[in-house]
């Protein structure tokens, strides 16, 4: 029995996505659960696996074409099974003058390739009519030119590339880097490809144009898609979302202390090394239980208390802020805990997240403690009701039984949705937070 493979839901705030690379040819044997094709977003890119072991059958979207999520992909049969006739005639096809081929998976349009259409007799040089075109308009010859289509045939990107000699051959750049690229005329020579088998994605010529960079007077900076969708998200945010804050000073030293006393036994016994963070996260989601409404969202005339308690960490990017969140904090142990900070973070510099680590969460923790700031606003992650701020742990002298004493505090923000969480509750679940930190011996007992 056929399967069909479809572009998948890449979030809630993801409607298209683009296929940058087929990883297996029509016609391989592939297994349920095989990484088949890999698919780039406004965000991210996301690895796609195959849904049923069998035949690969029929490739229906093409390498390079930008389509609605859940669309037809491609089709899996079963050894011996017929290709049903409903797909046979199926393709979406990329249009002449943006065909785009990689590799393993390279296929070419039917009207490029078919007798029909080719412009080159038999035994001449391979090139599909729109490769041919381009060569014959910017003065390319052909017989120059390395064909990186299916069987050596040269498709458009190789006479582009000999236009410009710094473009790596098509195999080795997604289609999304290479538009980039040229956008931001910047050379994809030299760019190291964090990719399967080292091909320049989108996010490796971000980090070349952000290196590129020169933010002096006058200067003007092209938005990123990154930096777009942030900019979005928090105008919406803003403007949808009438924010109130609280702010507490939370004396810092017990927890500090606590994490000194176990650091050592516990580095030895799980090879992992607590962050304060690490703690702040848990004890935020042992907070939003006796406080429910935190993790809250609105839906139309609504207010929906979320089942799952996934804390996110904002995470500062070359090309802007995003918050992976850390799945079920508040059922999870502290172990783990640091195991996924510890993953999401590094995958977060590297571009690999996927899309459900950024829209699950529930809550946000955004933290500057390592710059000179001892208290700071946030604008809330929509649709969540809730950010907390944590400024730079300082020096403070303070009256204890009336003597003057140094204590090491640090400021805490809140800020709420408040058409969801009324001023008293969101100063009560403040309250609270303060005092489980305060008290980490007696917070972290069972964890």
């Amino acid at each position: 029995m056929a399967t069909e493979v479809v572009l998948p839901m890449l979030g809630i705030t993801i409607e298209r996505g683009t296929i940058v690379e087929w990883l297996k040819n029509e016609g391989d044997l592939v297994e349920k659960g095989e990484i088949i094709f890999i698919v780039e977003t406004e965000k991210v890119t996301t690895e796609v696996e195959s849904p049923a072991a069998g035949i690969l059958a029929k490739i229906i979207v093409l390498a390079g074409i930008e389509v609605p999520v859940l669309t037809l992909a491609a089709v899996i049969i079963e050894p011996g099974e017929e290709l049903p006739a409903e797909y046979t005639t199926q393709a979406i096809e990329v249009p002449p003058d943006k065909a785009a081929v990689t590799a393993p998976g390279e296929q070419m349009p039917a009207s490029e390739t078919s007798p029909q259409t080719s412009a080159a007799p038999t035994g001449s040089i391979k090139a599909v009519p729109a490769a041919r075109k381009l060569a014959h308009d910017k003065g390319i010859d052909l017989k120059t030119v390395s064909g990186t289509g299916p069987g050596g045939i040269i498709v458009i990107h190789d006479v582009e590339a000999a236009l410009k000699p710094g473009i790596e051959p098509a195999a080795k750049v997604s289609t999304l880097a290479r538009k980039l690229a040229e956008k931001d005329e910047i050379s994809l020579e030299g760019i190291e490809g964090t990719g399967i088998r080292g091909r320049v994605m989108q996010e490796d010529v971000k980090r070349a144009i952000d290196e590129k960079a020169s933010y002096g007077l006058g200067k003007v900076i092209q938005m990123s898609s990154m930096r777009k969708v942030i900019a979005r998200r928090m105008s919406e945010s803003a403007v949808n979302a009438p924010h109130i804050y609280f702010f507490t000073d939370v004396w810092m030293e017990p927890m500090l202390d606590f994490r000194q006393d176990i650091l050592s036994d516990f580095e030895k016994k799980y090879g992992l090394r607590p962050s304060v963070n690490d703690f702040l996260i848990k004890a935020v989601a042992l907070n939003i239980i006796d406080f429910p409404i935190l993790n809250a969202v609105i839906k139309e005339d609504e207010i929906h208390i979320l089942p799952e308690v996934n804390i996110c960490l904002a995470v500062a990017l070359p090309e802007g802020l995003i918050v992976p969140s850390i799945a079920n904090a508040d059922k999870v142990g502290l172990v783990e805990i640091i195991q996924q900070r510890g993953d999401i973070v590094q995958r977060a510099k590297s571009g690999k997240l996927s899309m459900d680590e950024l829209e699950r969460g529930t809550f946000t923790i955004s933290s500057l403690t390592q710059y000179d700031i001892t208290h700071f606003t946030a604008i809330l992650n929509p649709p969540q009701s809730g950010i907390l701020t944590v400024g730079k742990t300082r020096d403070e002298l303070a009256m204890v039984d009336g003597e003057v004493e140094v204590k090491k505090m640090c400021t805490f923000g809140l800020s709420v949705d408040h058409r969801i969480i009324d001023g008293a509750v969101a100063a009560d679940f403040l309250q609270n937070l303060k005092w489980k930190l305060e008290r980490p011996s007696f917070t972290f007992l069972k964890v």
